[in-house]
């Protein structure tokens, strides 16, 4: 019955956008670590543990990651359909942005594609994930209000964020989907 149960919610995983348990792009998760409160693709927290025949299984989950140099961090999405587009996306293939700075307190760049918008007025706080007209992805690293589309918050701390997405230099960025082992 719990083997089922395990069963069933890989299953769910599969089916909520992280296909079969790829390899990632990188060799590790950086600033991302196991257990440190990250939201898997179906909003379950961490990895489960489920008993089966007394022993303990860890069920593997998927995890939306942006990788900026050797540091990444998880993606805790918003709840709409630019989101999940985005998701969808990458979980096909992983994405590659080049990133510029913008204004002291944000690197922007081109998506390959259009996503739908969900607009509204909006302050960002470091960390937050925009699409901003459809087309362009933006990590703030500072406060900024306009209409925007949120698609998530990088789960990391004011200081990490700055740390990687502040300054006037470019960089690269990579968003893919990682599976805890």
């Amino acid at each position: 019955m719990k083997r089922s149960i395990v069963i069933m919610t890989v299953a769910a995983i599969v089916a909520a956008g992280c296909g079969p348990a790829p390899t990632a792009p990188g060799s590790g998760m950086g600033q991302v670590t196991e257990g440190d409160g990250m939201s898997d693709l179906s909003g379950n927290s961490d990895k489960e543990d489920e008993t089966v025949g007394g022993e303990e299984e860890m069920i593997p989950v998927c995890y939306a990651i942006v990788r900026v140099g050797d540091v990444s961090f998880a993606i805790d999405y918003e709840d709409n359909s630019s989101a999940q587009e985005f998701k969808e996306r990458i979980n096909r293939a992983p994405l590659t942005v080049d990133m510029q700075d913008y204004g002291n307190f944000e690197k922007v760049g081109d998506l390959p594609w259009d996503l739908p918008t969900n607009d509204e007025e909006i302050t960002t706080v470091p960390g937050d994930l925009i699409l901003y007209q459809g087309n362009k992805i933006t990590v703030y690293y500072d406060e900024n209000t306009w209409r925007f589309t949120k698609l998530g918050h990088l789960n990391a701390t004011e200081e990490e964020i700055k740390e990687v997405f502040g300054g006037e230099d470019d960089i690269t960025a990579e968003f893919y989907m990682e599976w805890t082992e």
